[in-house]
Formats: C-alpha cells, structure tokens, sequence
C-alpha cells in the first residue's frame, strides 16, 4: 500500500475476489458500501497493525477478533458485578445478623474481589467471632452466678428458718420471766430482761428482712389477696408505730382522705410496707414530725391508693434517690454507722408494691425531709366478698 493511502481507499480501488461481475451490478455496490464502513470503523477505532488488512475476510476477521475480545471483557465485568451484588448482599446479611446480637452469619472472600470489599468481609468476620466467643463466656458467667445466688437463696432461706426457731424461744422466755418477776425483780434486772427482748425482736426482724429478700429474689414469695377493712388496718398500724415515733420525740399526723372501708389485697405485705415507710421516717427524723396521708384516685383508668408517709427529717441527696432501693444499701455508709439497719427494708417495700401491681416511689429535700409514696391498685370484689367481710 502506498505510503499516505486511505484504508477505504485501498480496498475501494480492489477487484472483490470471486466470479465476475456487472458493473452496475446491486450486490457488488452493496458489498462496497459494507467495505467501506467496516474499513472507516476500523479506522475510527485506529486499530494499530504492522500490516493493514488488504481484504473484505481480513477485515471481517480483524473485527470478529476486537468483538470476541469485547465480549470476553463484558463477560468478566457481568462476573465481578455478580460477585460483588452477592458479597454486598451477605455483608448486610452479617450486620443485619450483628444488630439482632446473631454472631453465627459469616461474609465470603472472593479471590480476585475488590480489595476494600474483602478487607470489609473479614473485618465482620473477625467480629463475628469474638463477639460469639464473648457472648458464649457471658452466658456461662450468667449461669454460675445464676446457680450461685439460687444456692445463697436457698441457704438464706434455711438459715433464716434455724436462726427463728430459738430467737422466738429468747423472746417468749424473756417476756415470761418480765411477767413473773417484773414487779418484785430489782430495776437492774427488769432492765437487763428489757434488753434481751428487744435485741432478739430487733434480730428476729433482720431475719424475717433477709428471709423475705431471699424468697422474692426466688420468685418463691407469694401475696394473698383477701378482703380487709383498711381504716381499721391503719388505724392498728398507727397504734403500733406511734411508739417508735414518740421515742425520737417526733409527732405523727394521720390524714385520712378516702371513703372506701373494704379493700382487696394482701393487708399482712401493705402493714409490712407501711411499717417500713413510718419505721424509717422515724428513725431519721428527731423533734420533728411524720405525717401518714391516704387517699384515694383515679389514674390510668382504674382507682388507685397513695399510702404516703412524710417527714421532716435529714433527706436524700439527689444521686442517692435510686441507690435507697437497692439491697443491702443506705444512702451512705456513714448514715448506716448512725442509725444502723440492713438497708433491706425500702428493697422489699419497693417490690412489694410492684407484686401489689403498684409502685413505691420518692421525693426529697436534703435537710428538709422526704416523702415515700406507696400507689397501690384497688382491685375490683365480689358482693359476696364484701358481705362477708361485713359479718365477720
């Protein structure tokens, strides 16, 4: 080919290969024209060769190579989108996993992938792993403890039980001999006597504390809900505590303000939780005054008791509102050193109420006093149950 020559130009000025012709004949003109595009795509393509394609068959073989070529990439290209369509479609499989704490799904690393995606599949992978690892010595760790505190429960339960048996004997011998010999016995005596009943009630107490804790941790402790006449029911718990409340010359204030007289629930767990609300205002309370208000409401469509008991004594700090309800806690150990006690008594009051369906809550003021608010629901009675609550 000449130097400077067209390739359309040279196949152009070419006999095509074959039998004769006719000049004018409509085949060969179309057999040029397709010569002619297919050279001026080659050449648009500027397809390089040492030799350029002299014929209509090298040509359409030089183009069928380019197709096959183009195909072939297509293909792989189809292949690394599929794969990777299918490794992005199990990444969101491991983290939709890894949001629903399921740490067994596991992301491929496909030979040849992108790298960042691969980096990102064993990344997951990898967390996966210690994630399952430390979930499986969690629940192990969760199963010891769990066996642990059954096993304290349980010898809590026995021990509580050995320990009443002989401190109910203490109390009963010591009150026997009060009766006999308290009026002739010299005053050292009557004294010594008086000590012994009420360390071993005060221990009897701590017992009877630590026996319910344990029964409630163990789901074992259940309420009895029965009809009572609550005004009564207060009334004996008022006699009971205003002995207590005097002793720190403190004045107690009973504000009634409800109407109902027969009420359904487990009246020994409410003395117990007022006991514990009025013992505790007491004791951090001196020369002031403790107030039992009960009312009656209506919230949440059903009617509600509030047992509140106020006083005016030392408060809570505000971090401790909270830390008050937990076992075997107080406000600070300082104010367990001062008044002593477990800090048993507003844990069991607080879960209780929760058992009552109700709620034990708390508001205070440092140096002005707190207020603890038992909500306890009225369930609804039977006429028969109402009646015979009257005859008795």
């Amino acid at each position: 080919m000449a130097p400077g020559s067209h390739d359309g130009e040279e196949v152009r000025g070419r006999d095509i290969e074959g039998p004769e012709v006719h000049a004018s004949d409509p085949l060969l003109d179309r057999l040029r024209g397709l010569q002619a595009r297919i050279a001026q795509a080659l050449d648009d393509r500027r397809i390089e060769s040492s030799a350029q394609p002299a014929t209509l068959c090298e040509l359409i073989t030089q183009l069928e190579t380019s197709t096959d070529a183009l195909l072939q990439e297509n293909q792989r290209q189809r292949d690394q989108i599929e794969r990777t369509n299918l490794q992005f479609g199990e990444l969101v499989e491991v983290v939709m996993g890894l949001a629903a704490l399921d740490y067994t799904q596991r992301a491929t690393v496909y030979e040849g992938q992108d790298d960042a995606t691969n980096a990102l599949a064993i990344g997951l992978n990898m967390m996966c792993e210690e994630l399952e690892h430390a979930t499986t010595e969690l629940i192990h760790t969760r199963d010891v403890a769990l066996a642990a505190n059954r096993a304290k429960t349980t010898f809590l339960a026995n021990m509580s039980h050995e320990f009443r048996t002989p401190l109910n004997a203490i109390i009963g011998y010591s009150e026997l001999l009060y009766e006999e010999y308290g009026s002739t016995a010299q005053p050292m005596m009557v004294s010594d006597l008086e000590r012994i009943n009420t360390a071993a009630r005060h221990l009897l107490a701590l017992i009877q504390d630590t026996l319910d804790i344990s029964k409630i941790e163990a789901e074992k402790l259940e309420l009895e809900f029965r009809p009572f006449l609550l005004p009564e029911l207060l009334d004996d718990i008022v006699a009971t505590i205003t002995p207590m409340i005097h002793k720190h010359a403190n004045r107690l204030e009973y504000i009634r303000e409800f109407e109902l007289s027969i009420m359904l629930g487990d009246s020994t767990r409410l003395r117990q939780v007022l006991l514990n609300l009025l013992s505790n205002a007491s004791k951090f309370t001196t020369d002031g005054v403790v107030t039992l208000r009960v009312c009656e409401r209506v919230g949440a469509g059903q009617h509600i008791m509030d047992f509140s008991v106020s006083d005016t004594g030392i408060g809570i700090e505000p971090d401790m509102l909270d830390r008050i309800f937990e076992a075997f806690t107080q406000a600070d150990d300082s104010t367990t050193r001062m008044y002593g006690g477990t800090g048993l008594g507003l844990t069991i009051s607080r879960r209780l109420c929760e058992m009552m369906g109700g709620a034990l809550t708390v508001t205070s003021r440092v140096g002005h006093g707190s207020t603890f608010v038992a909500s306890v629901p009225i369930p609804p009675m039977e006429t028969g149950s109402v009646a015979a609550v009257g005859d008795s």
